[in-house]
């Protein structure tokens, strides 16, 4: 990922500054090892590997946390918020584990922590809908695996199984060489409990979210659902209970006819 922004950056920059006024200027770029294989390459006088240096270099404004995971990278993220350094990050895994502890620092280092990546249109949604004070989200369902969706829409229209499709999706870049935190559910656990807590100004623990995948999801299941005039989804859903208290999951689930106002949902 980081050799990908790199080369994004390279390769759109002067897009970039035109649309932005400000010229985008990569002063340093932090990597385990410098020698090893990457997609794009990275001139070795750009590379370092001491994250330290980089954040607490003076010439560095903005920090790009690009190395995922929720350990290093958490102290990346709050050692340029001590310093007061605006951190952009795509990191769902960190924000779902720590956000409780690194976004409420923001506000006292009076600096920015820009996240919209880790949900993309949805946490824009979300934050839209908190600023009318007066309002009360109820209720949030949405595809938020792309991964997931790809593959089931594929084993409907081919009549494929499970397997062949993943291997397929792999083959082709849509699913990763290790798929797990996609096709078991946990990449859209992470995303529904960020909106959960964008949505509602408290923070969701992963360890509460219910979480399924598609693992075990068959062809005779897609055949029978499809019989019944059903498609079977991973959806993220949020909802409100009786007592106030938010319930987020992460599960399949079957709907009829999702274009209509009104949506009746069967759990798979």
């Amino acid at each position: 990922m980081g050799s990908g922004v790199f080369h994004a950056l390279q390769l759109n920059g002067s897009l970039l500054a035109s649309r932005i006024g400000v010229k985008v200027n990569v002063r340093k770029v932090a990597v385990k090892a410098v020698d090893e294989p990457r997609p794009y390459a990275i001139p070795q006088s750009s590379m370092t590997t001491d994250w330290q240096a980089v954040v607490h270099d003076p010439q560095v404004n903005v920090v790009a946390e690009l190395a995922g995971g929720t350990t290093i990278a958490r102290t990346m993220i709050l050692s340029a918020l001590r310093l007061g350094k605006p951190v952009v990050t795509a990191n769902k895994a960190l924000l779902s584990a720590h956000g409780k502890n690194c976004l409420p620092r923001r506000g006292s280092m009076g600096r920015t922590f820009i996240t919209k990546r880790a949900c993309a249109a949805a946490s824009r949604l979300s934050r839209r809908c908190a600023r009318f004070r007066g309002d009360r989200i109820t209720h949030l369902y949405g595809i938020v695996n792309g991964t997931c969706n790809y593959i089931l829409t594929r084993m409907k229209l081919e009549g494929a199984d499970f397997a062949a499709v993943l291997k397929d999706a792999q083959a082709q870049g849509y699913a990763e060489a290790e798929p797990s935190l996609d096709i078991d559910g946990l990449d859209a656990m992470h995303k529904i409990g960020i909106l959960a807590s964008l949505a509602h100004g408290f923070w969701v623990n992963p360890k509460d979210i219910y979480v399924e995948g598609i693992r075990s999801i068959t062809r005779t299941d897609i055949q029978f659902a499809n019989q019944l005039g059903y498609t079977i989804k991973l959806l993220g859903i949020i909802k409100q209970g009786e007592s106030r208290k938010h319930r987020a999951r992460a599960s399949r689930f079957r709907f009829i006819r999702p274009w209509c106002r009104t949506r009746t949902y069967w759990q798979a």
